[in-house]
């Protein structure tokens, strides 16, 4: 099972959005690709630049899921990401990083019950999920 990554931890820890990467997104800077992903979700400024500055990526996400959503964010919030994360990948180590996994199918493996971003597991060893962050870091490689 080489061709694959289950989980973006350990060695590929750098695919996580909770990686710290400092990401210039609209004119902010957040710390990580999960501070500007929540942030992405409001159009209030406000709201924006306290998501920038949580301390980490976790409360980052609880505050997002706080906020005013936009009212396209369904329609969006794939192509955020993908926008997102082509910004975070810039950076010429992660770039190589991401480049040096080659063909290998990248999963987003969590146990969080994340089956849009991800998937899980199961004990036979088929997962279940989108994938749909997997598959975004899979087109920015493809580019790349």
């Amino acid at each position: 099972m080489s061709n694959i990554i289950k989980e973006f931890k350990d060695e590929y820890s750098f695919l996580s959005n909770f990686y710290k990467s400092e990401i210039l997104y609209e004119n902010i800077t957040y710390p990580t690709a999960e501070h500007a992903f929540q942030a992405a979700k409001t159009l209030n400024q406000y709201e924006r630049k306290a998501i920038a500055a949580c301390a980490t990526p976790g409360q980052a996400k609880r505050m997002g899921r706080q906020v005013v959503l936009r009212k396209d964010w369904e329609k969006e919030k794939t192509n955020i990401m993908y926008e997102i994360c082509t910004i975070k990948f810039q950076n010429t180590q992660l770039r190589d990083k991401l480049i040096g996994t080659k063909l290998m199918k990248l999963f987003e493996g969590n146990t969080w019950n994340d089956v849009y971003w991800g998937v899980q597991w199961l004990q036979d060893g088929s997962c279940f999920g989108h994938n749909k962050l997997g598959n975004v870091l899979m087109d920015i490689r493809a580019g790349l």
